[in-house]
């Protein structure tokens, strides 16, 4: 029981770790997408020249802030109907002693069949983002632009089945030169990986030109972000030794590496009154950011202990190109353009955005959003908004999701994100993937 619970904890995640995030964006643009709305904070962190559309300096105002968040949480699962199931069977494949060979090849053949089907698709990851309190802080000038100051923090954690070959292990227990019993061998493993991004940013936006037709709008914010991104694994023949346990956590929480690195984003805008077009680019210079090694001297370790046995299995899935001992995550270039169309002074909206590439998470998960909404945001505080749409990841895992979210006295905004895609879990069908997000902001 020791190995199934340690093998599924890492599978859905064991993120115990506390800008947009690749993986899903947060606030009303869990819905809305990346294009920009007044009525809207969360939709001015994404293009760079959307705050200057955020304050109306015309009614007098200058500063426009968040107070709580919108912070969100979510998970994806991999395409395996009853994963924990299937971990229990491995397991008990593995603890089973064959007497003879015709026994323990019936028994290879099945938990090859088991791990086969693991290594293909059993893996989680959690994710969670949100605003530092009371960011961000808008500052409109009715002259000299917008200035805007950002801080936020993400995390993300994934856990994956490594599968390997299983041997046959013969033991001459009467010393006569001839197998008497026989049990499994594997090196499979649990690998999971995980980031956290602290980030700050500072932004400005001013209008370049406007006519009877609309306005066009630029922007530009740099972002300094403190990354943090660690890994460790685990093969199933240690999982259920002494200490195994403590290992694997001292293992992720030790392995973690933390650089400094600055992105640069750029947007542009052109709003009118009926419609509305952006263009976002963003990481422009691609900045790295190096994870913490796997790279040990087995030698060194502690005798036939968890921690050694672990290391020769790390160097030979490393040696086979199934992981990498070092690596860096290159937060990619992307540009994303966006669409609105408004109807009655734009309280009503349908809005869309698409990903022109895709790109990696901090765990190099690939995502390239593609999304569709609809939206309405009255005058009146009492009466609540609410928007509708669709999202789906073109990349990847190709999770597509019906979103949706309203905000009520013009302030707390809640979001859902529910994944279409389903599998069984203990015989309930679930939603491969789902998010939430949450918060408060400055009133409009």
């Amino acid at each position: 029981m020791k190995k199934m619970l340690v093998i599924a904890g890492s599978l859905a995640c064991g993120v115990s770790y506390a800008a947009s995030p690749v993986f899903q964006p947060i606030g009303s643009s869990f819905t809305l997408g990346s294009s920009a709305n007044p009525s809207a904070l969360s939709t001015s962190l994404y293009n760079p020249a959307a705050p200057f559309l955020m304050v109306d300096t015309d009614e007098g105002d200058r500063f426009r802030f968040g107070i709580i968040g919108p912070g969100g949480f979510g998970y994806e699962l991999g395409q395996v109907d009853s994963l924990t199931d299937e971990i229990d069977r491995l397991e008990k494949k593995l603890d089973e002693t064959a007497q003879t060979a015709e026994a323990a090849q019936a028994l290879k053949d099945d938990a090859n069949n088991i791990v086969t089907l693991l290594g293909k698709d059993a893996n989680g990851k959690l994710s969670t983002a949100g605003q530092i309190p009371f960011f961000p802080v808008i500052y409109k000038h009715p002259k000299y632009g917008s200035f805007t100051f950002d801080a936020s923090l993400s995390a993300v954690g994934n856990g994956k089945f490594i599968d390997d070959r299983i041997d046959i292990v013969g033991d001459d227990t009467d010393g006569d030169g001839t197998d008497d019993t026989y049990i499994l061998s594997t090196k499979s493993s649990i690998y999971t990986k995980y980031g956290t991004d602290l980030a700050f940013g500072f932004g400005y936006a001013n209008d370049l030109w406007s006519n009877q037709h609309g306005m066009l709008i630029a922007g530009a914010k740099v972002n300094i972000h403190a990354v943090t991104l660690g890994k460790a694994l685990l093969h199933l023949g240690a999982a259920d030794e002494d200490g195994a346990e403590d290992y694997y956590a001292d293992s992720l929480s030790d392995n973690g590496k933390t650089t400094i690195g600055a992105s640069l984003d750029l947007g542009a805008i052109w709003t009118s009154e009926y419609y509305q077009f952006g263009i976002t680019g963003t990481n422009l210079n691609e900045p790295t950011f190096e994870y913490g090694s796997l790279k040990q001297d087995c030698s060194q370790l502690a005798s036939e202990s968890v921690a050694q046995n672990n290391c020769y299995v790390v160097d030979i899935l490393a040696n086979q190109g199934r992981i990498a001992l070092s690596e860096v995550h290159t937060m990619e270039r992307q540009v994303t353009i966006d669409s609105a169309v408004f109807v009655d002074d734009k309280q009503w909206a349908l809005t869309g955005a698409y990903d022109l590439f895709e790109t990696s998470d901090l765990l190099g998960d690939k995502y390239q959003w593609a999304v569709a909404a609809a939206s309405y945001h009255g005058e009146n505080a009492w009466i609540p908004g609410f928007r509708i749409g669709y999202r789906k990841n073109m990349a990847g895992t190709e999770l597509s999701y019906l979103t949706g979210g309203f905000t009520l006295f013009k302030r707390l905004n809640f979001d859902l994100a529910y994944g279409l895609e389903s599998i069984e879990i203990d015989g309930t069908e679930a939603p491969r993937s789902l998010y939430v997000s949450a918060g408060i902001e400055s009133a409009f």
